[in-house]
């Protein structure tokens, strides 16, 4: 829902800007405040249905339009980000500073580790498997991760997220060393 949130808030922010309105004249056309509508903006609150339509309507545009594009979507085993794919995010407690969403997932981590990795040329290892969430964030190189039947080619600036549970391993034919952060979300077993 988080994700749904955050598009949402910047669909409404750019049509706005497209509208050129300010977040004050968006206030006047709808009755609600300007810091309610900055929080939307900032997905920082859920705004509900009548808020929605009043903003629709001042906004001059079709309540769906809000929408379009936006699904629960397919659960996937693994996630993968591209550079190409990140947005940039306004926050109005970043001035002159540069926000770019990589990636947001709800995470029920207990405990994290940060480790920084090469990977040389050649076999590196059988498939594993962990009782942990792993997210890798690519910094230099290319190489392939199998995640179960699938090969994911990765490059500088790639950002993959998955189950640790499902076998896994790199693979590293490129001819080149890669680095990358790998995080650790290490899950409760319960035993």
């Amino acid at each position: 829902m988080r994700e749904q949130l955050i598009v949402l808030g910047t669909r409404i922010k750019k049509i706005r800007k497209e509208r050129k309105m300010t977040l004050q004249a968006l206030a006047d056309r709808t009755g609600l405040t300007a810091g309610l509508l900055s929080k939307i903006e900032n997905f920082r609150t859920i705004p509900s249905l009548p808020v929605l339509v009043g903003i629709a309507a001042a906004l001059q545009i079709d309540l769906a339009a809000l929408f379009e594009g936006m699904t629960a979507g397919k659960k996937s085993e693994w996630l993968l980000v591209r550079p190409a794919d990140r947005s940039p995010v306004e926050r109005e407690e970043g001035r002159n500073l540069t926000y770019e969403m990589i990636l947001e997932a709800p995470l029920s981590a207990v405990n994290m580790q940060l480790l920084f990795v090469t990977i040389p040329p050649g076999p590196v290892r059988e498939m594993v498997s962990t009782e942990a969430d792993e997210l890798l964030y690519v910094q230099s190189g290319s190489f392939a991760y199998r995640i179960g039947g699938d090969r994911i080619e990765l490059t500088a600036g790639d950002c993959l997220f998955f189950n640790g549970a499902l076998p896994h391993a790199p693979e590293n034919d490129s001819g080149e060393t890669a680095a990358l952060l790998a995080f650790y979300f290490i899950r409760e077993t319960g035993s």
